[in-house]
């Protein structure tokens, strides 16, 4: 008995040629406008020393903190939220966006799975940050904000479900 098969739609040059749109493409997450959030968000990413200006020295002392005189520099350390979070996270994020790729590519519209990536991975990002717990704020920090969360603001923040204005203005773009 012999079998007999006819394509009627070949969709492999068409997925061909989405493939080949795809090349090059690249996704960034962070705060990619500049700004304060982008300084902000360097400071922490990476840590930093501020030095102590008689000016300085003269507003801690006033706010309670009391600095010795060998004291010249204050230490921020680094809470590499961006590149920890990437790394937590950006394998789960592919996993889950490839099973949308096929039908995508032979749709001939890529982009929404590119979107659909650069969305999970700022969001993950995002909540890395906010669950982000050392190393620890200074106990003068946590008494000024009110919050032990090194990258969340403290205070009210019931109109502010994702934490600090840093993390929020996390964004993300296709290229």
């Amino acid at each position: 008995m012999a079998v007999k098969y006819t394509t009627k739609k070949n969709m492999f040059p068409k997925m061909e040629a989405n493939i080949k749109k795809l090349h090059g493409k690249n996704i960034k997450v962070g705060h990619l406008d500049g700004g304060e959030q982008a300084w902000l968000a360097g400071i922490h990413e990476y840590g930093c020393d501020i030095e102590i200006t008689p000016e300085m020295r003269a507003w801690l002392q006033y706010n309670g903190l009391h600095v010795k005189d060998s004291t010249t520099h204050i230490h921020i350390p680094e809470r590499a939220f961006l590149r920890n979070g990437f790394d937590e996270h950006h394998k789960a994020v592919v996993d889950k966006c490839e099973k949308a790729l096929g039908a995508c590519l032979a749709e001939g519209n890529i982009d929404p799975v590119l979107d659909s990536v650069g969305v999970l991975l700022r969001d993950k990002i995002r909540d890395y940050g906010v669950d982000l717990r050392t190393p620890p704020n200074h106990p003068f920090t946590i008494e000024r904000k009110g919050s032990s969360n090194p990258l969340v603001g403290g205070g009210d923040q019931s109109d502010n479900s994702n934490g600090g204005d840093m993390l929020e203005a996390l964004t993300y773009e296709v290229e």
